[in-house]
């Protein structure tokens, strides 16, 4: 079995104590160095396969099976790819270590690891179309192929968020600016919050 990598590029807006950050592992219709571009639809089969299990890919540093780096709480195809939400695990050294390069933008990727399951070649523009993949882990990497993916927060941790909240009540009638990019990543957020709880309540009912 030959498992192949892709790598993405990640920008870093902020970066919480609590370590959980928000991306995209994957970008739709964005073709890489090697050549290939991934479908919208090529996760749908692996992610329900994993929700199955009450479980989720390996978060990993460097594709490096022995060095584990945090979990992977939801992921879920949405219109541009594959986005994710993970939480470093700080109470490790490498753990510690990845946020540390995280804060200081140091790592400047996001690599998938699957196996292909079903592709096809567009001769016209001489490019691999991946329409189904099987994923086995998403690593923080150093060097990516494609500038289009990327971590788009790291989130502060939810006390922190709350109080701010309480402190800057929305007035009555006043409304945000639809399609804002911080709109966009609560929309994200809330999703992915969404697919955390039922993947927790499955992996309870699967006990």
């Amino acid at each position: 079995m030959t498992i192949h990598h892709l790598n993405r590029p990640l920008a870093i807006k902020s970066l919480g104590q609590d370590g959980i950050f928000v991306g995209y592992a994957s970008v739709f219709d964005t073709v890489d160095s090697q050549s290939e571009t991934v479908e919208r639809g090529a996760f749908t089969r692996t992610l329900a396969a994993w929700r199955v299990k009450g479980s989720a890919p390996a978060m990993l540093w460097m594709h490096d099976p022995t060095a584990p780096i945090g979990v992977w709480l939801a992921m879920s195809e949405d219109a541009k790819g594959l986005v994710v939400q993970g939480r470093l695990a700080l109470s490790t050294q490498k753990g510690r270590e990845a946020y540390e390069l995280l804060k200081m933008k140091a790592l400047t990727g996001l690599s998938i690891g699957y196996r292909v399951v079903s592709s096809k070649i567009d001769k016209k523009r001489k490019v691999r179309i991946l329409s189904d993949v099987e994923l086995f882990e998403i690593s923080l990497v150093t060097f990516p192929a494609n500038d289009k993916a990327r971590v788009d927060e790291v989130k502060a941790p939810r006390r922190r968020v709350a109080t701010e909240q309480k402190r800057k009540p929305t007035a009555r009638g006043q409304s945000t600016r639809p399609g804002t990019d911080k709109e966009k990543t609560r929309a994200v957020v809330s999703r992915l919050n969404h697919a955390a709880k039922t993947l927790k309540q499955t992996t309870k009912k699967g006990k």
